[in-house]
């Protein structure tokens, strides 16, 4: 079997599309490609990467075109597509190439748009209820629907399509990594790995970690990721030297997902700061399975996403999301209690390596895959 990913939005060395999925058919003997943004063509670990260069949102047209051609150019058993906005591609996508196309769902993108379209200054209820009527509507001329967690897959549920959950739990790669790696614990490290957002508490972030300085001055804050819009960095920066806190928070930038290891190996706490907004109600944030891999402490926001996997697990500590006081509260506790926090570490290592793997998710996607190609 040879799947290829299609992706106009995403990375080609996602975390999602590469490491889980496309790695996951290679290691079971099938072929994968993966056509997204990247510099050049090139075979990495087994799969076959054809790169689309970035371009500005004016001429994502013009990208699609050449996502298209390139394509058709593969002949694979099954296209995946991985963004909305190839959805507007299906007619032709379908025409050209004569196979089935699924559609993974990464995200709940009603409430995706809403938030955007507040960003905007536009009608955020208009944004959503569009995408929420027109999602669906598309996906259903696709031979099958992935969802990467219950929630999402609700609202293709009335589909008569083959449809799996497919939740972002780490790779076995990931969780042996993990378990080999030493930690470096020379700080008090909190890590916020992934996209800084004001939706995913950037502001909360210095606030409450002001907080934790007064009660551990040696602490430092480890953000990891980029920022979204990037004035945000900016002006975080400037907050963060506003609270004295200048030397005390860094800033890594963008990081190839290859490249996290080493920050999660410096954290003693990992943290999920997301605030209570409609779409992180719903969608399990993918840091939380990463931190417990590499055997951190979590503390995070009280949401319904997160709590049926922390409350009582013995993993982390929840908290009320808009709080900063809390959230130091919280944070405080485990920086002064090391043999607590790594007692919650080990717990939601155990889980992981026990339950949220991706080892669990390879059957399901296997058998999907199969259903699809029977199906056409």
């Amino acid at each position: 079997m040879h799947v290829c990913h299609l992706s106009s939005v995403h990375r080609a060395l996602d975390g999602r599309i590469f490491y889980r999925e496309a790695c996951s058919l290679v290691r079971s003997g099938h072929a994968a490609t993966v056509i997204a943004r990247h510099p050049r063509d090139e075979v990495v670990d087994g799969v076959q990467v054809l790169g689309l260069a970035s371009s500005p949102r004016w001429a994502r047209p013009l990208l699609w075109c050449r996502l298209i051609e390139r394509a058709v150019s593969v002949k694979a058993d099954i296209y995946q597509i991985h963004d909305p906005e190839l959805l507007l591609l299906l007619p032709r996508l379908k025409r050209r190439t004569g196979r089935p196309i699924v559609y993974d769902v990464h995200e709940a993108n009603a409430d995706f748009a809403a938030m955007k379209a507040a960003k905007l200054g536009a009608s955020a209820g208009a944004a959503g209820q569009i995408v929420e009527r027109l999602e669906p509507r598309l996906a259903g001329q696709c031979a099958g629907i992935i969802a990467a967690d219950e929630r999402i897959a609700a609202t293709f549920a009335h589909l008569p399509r083959p449809a799996v959950t497919l939740y972002n739990y780490p790779t076995r790669e990931f969780i042996q990594e993990a378990a080999a790696a030493p930690a470096i614990h020379e700080e008090p490290v909190i890590l916020h790995l992934g996209t800084h957002t004001k939706e995913r508490g950037a502001h909360l972030l210095l606030d409450a970690f002001a907080a934790v300085c007064a009660g551990v001055p040696r602490a430092r804050l480890l953000l990891a990721g980029p920022f979204h819009p990037a004035a945000l960095e900016d002006e975080m920066r400037a907050r963060a030297a506003a609270l004295g806190l200048a030397d005390r928070v860094i800033f890594t930038g963008r990081l190839p997902f290859a490249t996290v290891s080493r920050y999660l190996r410096q954290a003693m706490v990992g943290w999920i700061p997301l605030q209570a907004t409609p779409k992180y109600e719903k969608n399990i944030p993918t840091k939380l399975f990463e931190y417990m891999a590499y055997g951190l402490p979590v503390v995070s926001s009280d949401l319904a996403s997160v709590r049926p996997y922390l409350a009582g697990s013995g993993a982390g500590l929840l908290v009320s999301p808009a709080d900063p006081a809390a959230h130091a509260a919280a944070l405080l506790a485990l920086l002064r209690n090391p043999r607590q926090a790594a007692s919650m570490g080990a717990a939601g290592r155990v889980l992981v390596v026990a339950r949220y793997n991706w080892a669990a998710m390879e059957g399901k996607m296997a058998a999907f895959y199969g259903e699809v190609v029977r199906g056409n």
